[in-house]
């Protein structure tokens, strides 16, 4: 069993299980010195964690074989696969955790961003964290430019 720290829509329990059938909620926790950042994802933006303020993710349990469908949705060339050290009431949880390589800021689409609502009305977790995120990515929209010049998100 491995356990795997998400913060994004995949905190959302019904869409992770459809890409890890094994994957059972371990536990919501609060990470401090953590902010959330929109980044460039091809065509799009997605979010990753970058030090800040204290956000809420959840840790899933789930099957070591369940893991090779998750480097698929967090592509290496993109993504860092790492493990961080957490500190529980209970002692210390090695976890799993994927971060955005240096893309560019970027803002989200609609999908995007409704998927974070989802995930974080679910587990009943504090939405300012990912209101934030999208202020800093608006505004970066506005000095830096758009990713969707003359469309719709």
């Amino acid at each position: 069993m491995i356990y795997l720290l998400t913060y994004d829509g995949y905190m959302k329990e019904e869409k992770l299980q459809e890409i890890c059938p094994s994957a059972i909620l371990f536990m919501q926790c609060g990470l401090k010195d953590c902010v959330l950042e929109f980044r460039r994802f091809y065509e799009t933006a997605m979010p990753t964690l970058e030090g800040g303020d204290e956000i809420g993710p959840v840790i899933w349990k789930l099957e070591e074989s369940d893991l090779k469908n998750m480097e698929a949705i967090y592509p290496n060339e993109i993504y860092q696969k790492t493990n961080w050290n957490l500190k529980t009431e209970k002692g210390v949880l090695d976890v799993m955790v994927f971060l955005m390589r240096e893309t560019p800021f970027a803002f989200p689409k609609e999908k995007e961003v409704e998927a974070m609502e989802e995930a974080y009305e679910e587990h009943s977790f504090d939405y300012s964290c990912v209101e934030n995120a999208l202020d800093r990515a608006k505004d970066r929209e506005e000095t830096y430019g758009t990713l969707y010049p003359g469309t719709d998100r």
